[in-house]
């Protein structure tokens, strides 16, 4: 029988099998050339990158998409391969030589990349068409769609040659492993690795040491200037908390879970039960033997989870801070009465605006001579603070529909606007003069500090509110003035609309703010960046699932002959169903949970050491994180799921 032959019977009876690799193959090389494409498209390069940032991150990004489509296709490979080895020994009984088996498995592995690679190139070339798309009408790019070729021809040969290069690597690998094993280690290589396991205390102390070392590590950072992130640099500390993190990983999976299920085994009354019986023992073996996936598994899970739930907290984070950057719809100072009301009659004449309001507020511009000064005083243009009256700050609050708790102030009393929270609060209790004349003096006790400013950032800073009756008495000694109009109403901060028809009036005045143009300036600042995580995002979440389907799938085959005895034994299908639920379950759970895990205290570091904190609230944290934890637990569900059917059907299918 010829050696095609052989490979098409083989494809075609197990069809099943091979399917999820083909279709896992065909998505990542479907991501890949949609990419490749993408970064390929000077069309679209021209239009979003003007200082070539966007250029070197595709490079960057194109690196580690390659790395990460060669490991997954050679981790596929090898499963495979261990998969067919007791086949391949019963060829090389038969007479069949290394080089004629070595050729049948690229042969195999041939047929199945092609197709994998036209569909990956069909559906990728919809995909970037999409993509495109999508960037055209977000961005509001001046570009006709229709005028870009469905398929781009130099990332189409970019593509095959990478794909034929992976294949020379797959064939380098085969030969390697054939080389290295004899007719004996083919026929019993699944299960040379049976052996008595132990399992040390030592070890296990270590590997949840190095693990707790590593979040305490990377949650100093949350003490600020105090933490060894500030005193050392970020640069030896994030590598020393992920070293530390890895290293206990490693000791973690390897040593202190089968020491832990081995405790477990002590306790005979819990252990002697129709399921734990089973499951235990082959678990700890399991967790052994399978350690070095694992540990793989979990740093790809952690890695997965870190990088998405990153990019979705740099997503919701700015576009959250600017309803402190810009608190209302619309912002300028007033330099010319007829402006203003010109820009009033605009807001009111556009469409969709409903209930719409506006408020002059009159800040005084003082200067302090004292000692002790907040920071947001000295990082004006023009030093000093600026001050409104306790009447004028709850009408604009009121106007930005947010609710304030302050209390009625005395005229000695000051609130102070923070910039940024600080922990401590050390600038409550302050006591600073403000300095009227040259003669004439006021001190003013900062009777607490809010984030909840009325002005944006642009306008106003080192805002202190004060009573109205000390406000009036400062206003008499004719300290520099500035007037701030601000505009706002229902879906007023949203608005396209309004900003274009204000635009022409305000061309020159950079203090002009609004709400809809800081969006719109995010969005278009980091939509690339954003997409190009996407793609490594992608790539890592089909990588994490597929390998633990594979890993999954290669245990139970493993075990298919324990499980006919099990059922010999008097375990009807039921049971057999909850022990493999139980065994996938477990698989699961462990990348799963320290993913998780190292990946929170990694977004802790993250957000605290490249994140400008402007909410001071929690929620502006852990909203985001959950959305990514929460999106990740689904399509781990779904391979989860999709794992168990396959497992039950190996098992349950003669």
């Amino acid at each position: 029988m010829g050696l095609l032959t052989i490979a098409y019977k083989n494809l075609k009876k197990n069809f099943s099998f091979y399917s999820l690799y083909f279709v896992s193959v065909a998505f990542v090389l479907m991501v890949f050339f949609s990419f490749i494409s993408f970064a390929m498209n000077d069309i679209i390069m021209e239009k979003i990158s003007s200082d070539g940032r966007v250029e070197t991150m595709s490079k960057t990004v194109a690196g580690f998409v390659m790395a990460f489509v060669v490991f997954y296709m050679s981790y596929s490979n090898t499963f495979f391969l261990k998969r067919r080895t007791k086949e391949l020994g019963i060829y090389s009984l038969l007479g069949y030589r290394k080089s004629s088996m070595l050729k049948l498995l690229t042969i195999e592995n041939v047929v199945i990349c092609l197709f994998s690679l036209l569909t990956g190139i069909i559906f990728g070339a919809i995909l970037h068409h999409g993509i495109i798309k999508v960037i055209v009408r977000g961005l509001k790019l001046q570009i006709e769609t229709s005028t870009i070729p469905l398929f781009n021809y130099g990332a189409i040969l970019f593509t095959v040659i990478f794909v034929l290069a992976v294949l020379i690597v797959l064939y380098l690998s085969n030969w390697f492993v054939l080389r290295n094993s004899s007719v004996l280690n083919l026929v019993r290589m699944e299960k040379r690795e049976e052996k008595k396991i132990k399992v040390r205390m030592s070890l296990s102390i270590v590997g949840l040491l190095f693990m707790v070392i590593g979040y305490i590590l990377a949650f100093d950072i949350t003490r600020g200037v105090e933490s060894l992130w500030k005193t050392i640099g970020f640069s030896p500390m994030a590598l020393l908390a992920m070293l530390t993190v890895v290293i206990g990983t490693i000791f973690f999976i390897h040593s202190f879970l089968p020491f832990s299920i081995h405790k477990l085994e002590q306790r005979k009354n819990w252990l002697y039960k129709e399921m734990n019986i089973i499951v235990l023992p082959n678990f700890k073996y399991k967790i052994r033997t399978k350690s070095k996936t694992l540990i793989l598994l979990t740093l790809l899970a952690a890695g997965t989870l870190s990088l998405f739930a990153s990019t979705v907290l740099s997503v919701y984070y700015p576009v959250a801070a600017t309803e402190r950057i810009i608190p209302s719809a619309i912002e300028f100072p007033v330099e010319d009465k007829d402006t203003a009301s010109k820009a009033i009659e605009i807001v009111k004449g556009t469409n969709n605006v409903e209930n719409m309001k506006y408020n002059e507020t009159t800040i005084i511009q003082a200067m302090s001579s004292s000692a002790i000064l907040p920071s947001e005083y000295k990082v004006k243009d023009a030093s000093g603070f600026d001050l409104i009256s306790e009447s004028d700050y709850r009408k604009i609050i009121e106007l930005q529909n947010k609710a304030t708790k302050i209390k009625t102030l005395k005229d000695d009393e000051a609130i102070l606007v923070k910039y940024r929270p600080e922990e401590g609060d050390p600038d409550k209790g302050n006591v600073y003069t403000l300095n009227l004349s040259a003669s004439d003096n006021v001190t003013v006790s900062v009777k607490e500090t809010t984030l909840l400013n009325p002005i944006g950032f642009a306008n106003s800073m080192a805002t202190l509110i004060i009573s109205d009756t000390l406000y009036q008495e400062i206003k008499t000694f004719g300290l520099p003035e500035k007037t701030i109009m601000s505009i706002d109403g229902q879906n007023m901060r949203d608005n396209k609309e309004v900003y274009e028809n204000l635009v022409p009036l305000f061309k020159d005045n950079p203090y002009f703010a609004s709400s809809y143009q800081r969006n719109k300036d995010i969005t278009q600042a980091n939509s690339s960046t954003f997409l190009l995580i996407a793609f490594v995002t992608i790539i890592f979440f089909v990588a994490t699932g597929s390998i633990l389907h594979f890993h999954n799938i290669s245990s139970i085959m493993a075990d298919k002959d324990d499980f006919m005895i099990l059922n010999r034994m008097g375990y009807n299908n039921k049971m057999m169903k909850k022990i493999i639920n139980k065994q996938i379950l477990a698989l699961f759970s462990i990348p799963y949970v320290l993913g998780v895990t190292h990946s929170i205290f990694a977004i802790i570091a993250y957000k605290s050491a490249l994140m400008d904190d402007l909410l001071g609230r929690n929620s502006a944290f852990i909203i985001p994180v959950l959305i990514a934890v929460i999106i990740f637990t689904i399509v781990y569900i779904i391979y989860y799921v999709v794992t168990k059917r396959a497992c039950y059907k190996v098992i349950f299918t003669n």
